[in-house]
């Protein structure tokens, strides 16, 4: 959600601006002529002038026409989740569902970015909520998170409903801190491009951490 060099936007999709309002807008733009057909394959119902799509352990109640999203609860939603909801509801294709079995390295548009994306997900996440396995069992189970196999502690995280990630997070030992992985749909750039894909990834370890959407 920055410039710089980052791959080409996909095709039907607001481009990416340093402005956040700007991008806002122009992503609402886009969702203006999404059929109802298509944003319910997506996994999202229109409700009475507005779309309900569910997020983690919430859902999200999208007003096109007041270009406004909001928490079931009411609250306006970030500009990070708000873009993020606008670019996968924006989505034109029906792309397989797909488990999440590959890491951000794997995508061949992003291996340059890789050690940035760990930086800003598994780094931080191990220092807030997957510090230990208490915290990480409390804040998962908080977020909707699914318990999985794999490493010490494992789960799957519906983000959105065609998108899911699974964290696998092995315990610190007396020489090393606690270490995890992310894994992704093989086919997540069919929904969100690989910068959004950072900041998807970044929104969960937030979300893990007890920051709002």
């Amino acid at each position: 959600m920055t410039s710089g060099s980052q791959p080409p936007p996909r095709p039907g999709v607001a481009p990416r601006q340093e402005n956040l309002a700007t991008a806002i807008n122009r992503g609402f733009d886009v969702l203006v002529d999404q059929s109802d057909e298509q944003i319910r394959w997506l996994g999202a119902e229109p409700r009475s002038g507005r779309w309900r799509l569910p997020g983690l352990n919430d859902a999200f109640a999208i007003d096109v026409s007041q270009r406004r999203i909001v928490t079931s609860a009411g609250r306006p939603v970030g500009p990070q989740w708000t873009i993020l909801a606008i670019h996968y509801l924006a989505v034109g294709s029906r792309p397989e569902r797909r488990d999440p079995e590959i890491t951000f390295a794997d995508l061949a548009t992003a291996r340059s970015y890789a050690g940035v994306y760990n930086a800003r997900t598994v780094v931080r996440l191990c220092h807030t909520a997957g510090r230990d396995a208490e915290s990480l069992v409390a804040a998962a189970a908080r977020s909707g998170g699914r318990p999985t196999t794999g490493g010490d502690e494992a789960f799957d995280f519906d983000l959105f409903p065609q998108i899911t990630i699974r964290l696998i997070w092995h315990a610190p030992d007396p020489e090393f801190g606690a270490s995890a992985t992310l894994l992704l749909p093989s086919n997540i750039e069919s929904y969100l491009c690989a910068e959004d894909t950072v900041v998807l990834s970044e929104s969960l370890v937030a979300r893990l951490g007890g920051r709002p959407f």
